[in-house]
């Protein structure tokens, strides 16, 4: 027996069915991600098509659930917000898809993460008010998606010595991976480590574990810093989850584009 859900979400995948037809994935305020069938939405006029329903768009959406069914099927949706903004450049755009392409990976079916749901919705709003610099919300992103998973990063001590991590630091940082520690520059080489950060980088990174959406779109990098916190990121996410490698999104942030 099927039951009516009624709730939030944004979309992070859509795939042509037949003539008319799409399969979503959702990802849920209520019950996590979902993937439904959104039958002759593509030929039906007085809901505007598919309108609503595209990549990103949050929307409420009711659906028909049966325990056991791989795809739920779609009843009615209202948009709330298709972030037509950040829709318009192409930086953040990108940075939205790499978005929607972590969150594909790392969430799973009727397990809601409520907090999660609102820090997604909450960066893509910021996407859409034109940040200066789009990558470093999806970092925070990142940040409070460890945290919510439950292997977020540990910045305030050092791992080996307990000795407070206050940046900026002149040295490098060292970085263990299966437990996201870092290492007082002061503790010896000896210690396990997986990899170095740069002082500069570090602080970037410490800064956005605490910091809002405004003020994580306004963080100016330089390519050393972005290569860096990049490479970590693509480790951690490797480490952690079902990701291979770097978010295949962002390959589309070294793309060469023509000259204005």
């Amino acid at each position: 027996m099927s039951t009516l859900i009624r709730s939030d979400g944004i979309v992070l995948r859509t795939i042509r069915h037949g003539e008319t037809s799409l399969i979503l994935t959702v990802f849920m305020r209520e019950t996590g991600r979902e993937s439904l069938m959104a039958k002759g939405v593509r030929a039906r006029s007085r809901h505007g098509g598919s309108a609503g329903l595209e990549l990103l768009c949050e929307a409420q959406f009711i659906y028909y659930h049966k325990g056991g069914r791989d795809l739920q099927l779609l009843k009615e949706w209202s948009l709330h917000s298709a972030h037509a903004s950040l829709r318009a450049d192409f930086d953040g755009y990108v940075v939205a898809n790499a978005l929607a392409e972590l969150l594909g990976h790392c969430l799973r079916e009727s397990d809601p993460h409520p907090e999660l749901y609102a820090a997604a919705s909450a960066t893509l709003d910021a996407l859409d008010r034109l940040p200066t610099s789009p990558l470093p919300l999806l970092w925070a992103f990142e940040l409070k998606l460890f945290r919510t998973l439950g292997f977020g990063f540990r910045f305030e001590d050092c791992a080996a010595s307990g000795r407070p991590l206050i940046a900026p630091f002149r040295a490098p940082i060292r970085y263990r991976l299966s437990d996201g520690a870092f290492f007082h520059p002061d503790v010896p080489a000896g210690v396990l480590s997986d990899g170095v950060l740069s002082g500069e980088a570090f602080a970037v990174l410490a800064s956005l574990s605490s910091s809002s959406n405004d003020f994580a779109g306004k963080i100016k990098t330089d390519p050393r810093i972005r290569t860096e916190l990049s490479l970590l990121f693509a480790r951690y996410l490797e480490t952690h989850l079902s990701v291979r490698g770097a978010l295949r999104s962002l390959d589309a942030l070294n793309w060469e584009r023509p000259s204005p």
